[in-house]
């Protein structure tokens, strides 16, 4: 998704697709189980978009705290009903992904992974930023770095810098 809003923003279409692109131009990349490809909407982007590419890898991203931080999930957006027990004591858990012990009895608890295990993965779909949309990332303050969106969180989507302006 970063490689696609980085190409639409320098005024390349492309879009995010599945499997194979019957012969278009692509950059593949792995997420989740399946291979996904930037597809472009013309051949006549290709060089554009393998140069806008390679510049966006060869850019060191910057990320303020650890990586484990940053993909945790806000499970305070969650039906409270979706609160897991502990697996010890069977004491509600709270909606807090930083937990790592429970309040009640202190046995280790992952409380993301208790609710994956109960209602499925779908059930954290909330709980991530999502990637903007076209007409979103047109009305965003861009990156005094790269020129990507700055999320609500205050770091850009594309090279994870966080934004310092006042």
């Amino acid at each position: 998704m970063s490689a696609r809003e980085y190409l639409v923003q320098n005024g390349v279409p492309a879009e995010v697709v599945g499997g194979n692109s019957d012969g278009a131009m692509s950059w593949g990349m792995g997420r989740g189980g399946g291979i996904y490809e930037v597809v472009l909407g013309a051949k006549s982007d290709a060089e554009l978009a393998n140069y806008l590419l390679e510049q966006w890898a060869s850019e060191p991203m910057e990320l303020e705290g650890e990586l484990d931080d940053l993909a945790e999930p806000d499970l305070s957006v969650l039906d409270p009903e979706l609160a897991p027990d502990c697996p010890e004591c069977q004491s509600s858990l709270p909606l807090d992904a930083s937990l790592q012990a429970c309040p009640a009895c202190g046995s280790a608890v992952d409380v993301a992974a208790l609710i994956v295990e109960t209602h499925g993965p779908e059930a954290l779909h909330d709980c991530y930023d999502a990637a903007p949309s076209i007409s979103e990332l047109a009305s965003v303050e861009p990156c005094g770095a790269c020129g990507g969106p700055i999320g609500e969180r205050g770091v850009c989507a594309w090279c994870g810098r966080r934004d310092r302006r006042p």
